[in-house]
């Protein structure tokens, strides 16, 4: 009862950092999946520049903390500042395009290299074959490594409350430091972000069944 008379004092509080999150969240996912396509590209290029900068990219980001991105972003830039929430989703953008370049990747090599052939052989262009042909195809089968970024990327928000943005995770702590509800604040901010997640894979199983490919 205490939980439920704290939470309706502070909706406002709440509406303004779920908003947050989710904005956060949205742009960040945005902006990697075209980063991760992109890079998914510039993987397989036949130019070593290009297919060496996105292995060194992949690397990188995979090979080193988010939270330490972040930090880097919001403390170790010296041409300009960023804002804690533009660290926060320019850093949840670069680093889960890096895993979004590698779904990528697997969805175009798993589609059969025969139908490159057949187009081939029919004089449709490389370009047009893989946008009308391949990319298609490979979005399809991308769609559960894709939506589990998509979830990690919003359960990785709450990663700001180390740079004080404002989001869901950042509130409950405020909030439970003065109230002394610790636990029941942080269990009422976990079950938001599972219910966001679930309804994302509710999206997921939708999109499935609508995209199926015939095997």
């Amino acid at each position: 009862m205490e939980l439920f008379e704290i939470v309706q004092g502070n909706a406002s509080v709440y509406g303004k950092a779920i908003g947050i999150t989710l904005l956060a969240s949205g742009l960040a996912i945005v902006f990697a999946l075209f980063l991760g396509l992109l890079l998914a590209l510039m993987r397989d290029s036949r130019f070593s520049v290009f297919s060496g900068f996105a292995r060194l990219y992949v690397s990188f980001f995979r090979g080193t903390p988010l939270l330490l991105q972040i930090l880097i972003l919001y403390n170790g830039l010296v041409v300009f500042q960023l804002s804690g929430f533009q660290a926060l989703a320019f850093g949840l953008s670069l680093h889960f395009a890096a895993y979004i370049s590698e779904s990528f990747r697997a969805a175009i090599s798993s589609v059969d290299r025969g139908q490159w052939e057949a187009a081939e052989s029919l004089g449709i262009p490389r370009r047009r074959t893989f946008k009308d042909i391949i990319l298609p195809q490979a979005l399809s089968r991308a769609i559960p490594p894709l939506s589990n970024s998509v979830i990690d990327i919003i359960k990785s928000t709450s990663l700001g409350t180390v740079i004080a943005v404002e989001e869901l995770t950042y509130v409950s702590d405020q909030i439970a430091a003065t109230t002394y509800l610790v636990m029941p604040l942080l269990l009422f901010s976990a079950l938001v972000y599972w219910l966001i997640s679930t309804a994302i894979q509710g999206m997921q199983h939708r999109l499935e069944a609508r995209y199926r490919i015939p095997e």
